[in-house]
């Protein structure tokens, strides 16, 4: 079962996705909040909700109007589910629950013939709401379909009398002279309230144990209600963010020109644009090298997201997309817990990695650590990174490792490495960052190639870092020493 942290779909760019969606009704809301993740026992139903989203987003265009129709009629309903669980078992509502049960049906009779003009256009699966015409006589016997709720005088004959009576004693006590006759009046009405509540409270006791054998469709209609809800905007994320439907396989994990929604909007301000990541991933661990600044993680983190939206029945961010579904997706990246457990920024790297294992080892798995071993010495972590990528190799998992470390690709069962700086003249960056005077980051950030590409056979690390000294215009003292060194 995949269980993701808040703190790690805030840092893949999840938590973003998620709060780029507008969820109108209760239902819909409580859907995204507790966000699910299909199974590989549930490919079916995975399939089907992946379905019916491609249908909507495909006539998003077509059918705005529609769709706007239903975000505000499913903003106006109101959470009836308990109550209608309480007409079920048995208990009396009270005034505001009726109330609120009634609007909730009038909105959804009114949603009835919007949801079949979709239906017309983009049938989509599984998807049904019962007629809500039966509860509504219910709490509507005179049908007069008023927005409110009220016990009408026609319910019993002995609350027509009651009402009658209360109603004769209100005009006598507007008519009274005299404190006494004021007081035995109101006296009176005090006790003919009574009556009346009493006698309302049999009708409402009715009206629940009526409306309890609808009380499941009711139920499954809200579902219905949350799920249509959650499709929209699943849709139009779609829409917006250029998903595709992606081919379930049983092994391969294919992205083609993958994008991070939340890079998107972040470099879209910057007057910037996010490179599409291609990457193809098999079983066992395949390595990603480049230098800092060269993009590593995020390819990584866009990987981890768009596996995960896949498997909670969004479309790919993606050109193409090919993708087995797994039983977890275990990530390991900048932990914050090493300083509350007392360990070493390692020591926390290791405790975190057993655990992890544990559960990768139980079904097929997607397992990704960024920068691996970070926290200890070079020589050392390069090391224990080449065993754990060796290892890995032999786990019914694909494994997915970003490094700096030489040597860690030549253990993987397939290497990929940034473009980077791989094509840029340092000595052209370096001219222009001396005649504009820009922030050097930003200018080296915007040559940066963020692309990724397969490498074949033996390869080191790039070099980046010498360039960037370079292009930074390091003091030339120390830049021959480091090319010495290299």
């Amino acid at each position: 079962m995949i269980s993701i942290r808040f703190e790690e779909k805030q840092q893949i760019g999840l938590q973003y996705a998620l709060e780029t969606l507008h969820g109108c009704s209760p239902f819909g809301q409580e859907k995204i909040r507790r966000l699910r993740f299909y199974t590989p026992a549930e490919r079916a139903e995975l399939e089907e909700e992946l379905y019916n989203v491609q249908q909507a987003a495909n006539h998003a265009e077509e059918l705005k109007g529609v769709y706007d129709k239903i975000c505000i009629l499913l903003c106006q309903m109101k959470d009836i589910r308990n109550s209608i669980r309480r007409c079920r078992d048995g208990e009396v509502p009270d005034h505001v629950e009726l109330f609120e049960i009634k609007g909730y049906l009038q909105r959804l009779e009114s949603l009835l013939p919007l949801y079949q003009q979709i239906s017309d256009t983009a049938p989509l699966r599984g998807l049904a709401f019962h007629d809500p015409k039966p509860a509504l006589d219910i709490l509507d016997p005179d049908n007069t379909r008023s927005r409110g709720f009220y016990i009408p005088d026609s319910m019993t004959e002995k609350l027509r009398q009651i009402r009658r009576s209360k109603k004769e004693l209100e005009e006598k006590l507007h008519e009274a002279k005299t404190d006494a006759q004021k007081d035995e009046l109101r006296l009176q009405r005090t006790r003919i309230c009574a009556e009346e509540e009493s006698e309302e409270t049999k009708i409402r006791r009715d009206m629940g144990a009526r409306l309890a054998p609808l009380a499941e469709a009711m139920l499954a209609d809200a579902e219905s209600a949350g799920r249509l809800d959650f499709i929209i905007q699943k849709a139009l994320f779609a829409v917006r963010y250029g998903g595709v439907m992606p081919q379930i396989t049983d092994g391969t994990l294919e992205l083609t020109e993958m994008v991070n929604p939340e890079l998107c909007d972040l470099l879209s301000e910057q007057g910037r644009s996010f490179v599409p990541v291609s990457i193809s991933l098999d079983r066992g661990a395949t390595v990603i090298t480049g230098a800092n600044m060269g993009g590593k993680s995020v390819a990584m983190k866009t990987v981890a997201l768009n596996v995960l939206l896949m498997q909670a029945g969004f479309l790919v961010c993606a050109k193409e997309a090919k993708m087995p579904l797994f039983e977890s997706v275990l990530m390991l990246f900048e932990d914050m817990q090493s300083i509350q457990s007392g360990l070493s920024g390692f020591g926390s790297e290791i405790v975190q990695f057993q655990k992890a294992l544990a559960q990768v080892e139980q079904g097929y798995s997607l397992f990704l650590l960024d920068e691996f071993a970070r926290g200890t010495n070079p020589d050392e972590g390069a090391v224990i990174v080449q065993a754990v990528t060796k290892y890995l190799n032999g786990v019914n998992a694909i494994s997915l490792l970003t490094t700096h470390y030489d040597k860690v690709a030549d253990c993987g069962k397939a290497h990929y490495q940034i473009i980077g700086l791989r094509d840029i003249d340092p000595e052209a960056i370096r001219r222009e960052l001396a005649v504009s005077g820009e922030d050097g980051i930003r200018v080296i950030a915007r040559h940066m190639n963020y692309g990724l590409y397969r490498v074949e056979g033996r390869s080191d690390c790039p070099r980046d870092a010498l360039n960037i000294c370079r292009m930074l215009s390091l003091k030339p003292e120390i830049l021959h020493l480091i090319e010495e060194n290299y």
